[in-house]
């Protein structure tokens, strides 16, 4: 047996499980020209576990709000209990209201019960969204602000990179010119080293040249 809230979900949800979609318990017939509800808005989908999730926060919502004596959560408790003994809705529904209405239960108490039990689930759903934009603010936010700051600090070292890259590439430059000097100056210092060698050579010659012609000569 489904309880009202599941009852209530279902009529106005989809559901992921192809095999589950259909409602447990058609609603009170309307005439044929009629909108349904559902073909009006947006359907959403909900998993069973979702299902389930919500038919307990709404019906611990219904207990912790609960009213004096006999109203529409107890009309509807009523329903529940009678739906294995009454199958149809209408007659279920007749008879639901006429054992509450011996405690007290009228037509427009009823209704006006109904209302602030929906005003019940409207500030539900203003205190739902309330703590979902807290949620936002603390998580989301939060979240986002760090990745603003990973954002730059990545900009920061991408420009340090193109630093360090230009300073690489200016050594590079002076790391090649100081190759160039160096293999010139080695150039340099081995054309004096030859030059030096061979006037070193022909002085040695010369002097040779001198010792010998001394010893003949004089």
């Amino acid at each position: 047996m489904s309880s009202f809230f599941r009852r209530a979900l279902r009529l106005f949800v989809v559901l992921d499980d192809p095999a589950t979609k259909a409602p447990e318990s058609a609603p009170v017939a309307t005439t044929s020209s009629s909108a349904s509800p559902v073909a009006s808005r947006s359907v959403p989908a909900l998993s069973e576990e979702d299902l389930s999730k919500y038919e307990r926060h709404f019906e611990q919502l219904f207990e912790s709000a609960n009213l004096p004596g006999p109203d529409y959560f107890e009309f509807w408790r009523t329903m529940d209990a009678l739906e294995a003994h009454i199958p149809n809705e209408v007659d279920r529904m007749k008879a639901a209201f006429a054992s509450l209405a011996v405690q007290g239960l009228d037509k427009a108490k009823l209704i006006s019960t109904a209302v602030k039990y929906r005003d019940i689930v409207a500030q539900d759903k203003v205190n739902f969204e309330g703590a979902v934009q807290q949620k936002a603010t603390s998580e989301i936010a939060e979240r986002q602000r760090e990745e603003e700051t990973l954002r730059q600090q990545n900009d920061e070292r991408r420009r340090q990179i193109a630093q360090l890259q230009q300073e690489i590439d200016r050594t590079e430059e002076r790391l090649a010119q100081l190759q160039h000097e160096i293999e010139r100056e080695k150039q340099k210092i081995e054309q004096v080293r030859r030059s030096y060698m061979a006037a070193h050579e022909s002085m040695i010659d010369k002097i040779n040249a001198d010792i010998e012609r001394f010893q003949q000569i004089l």
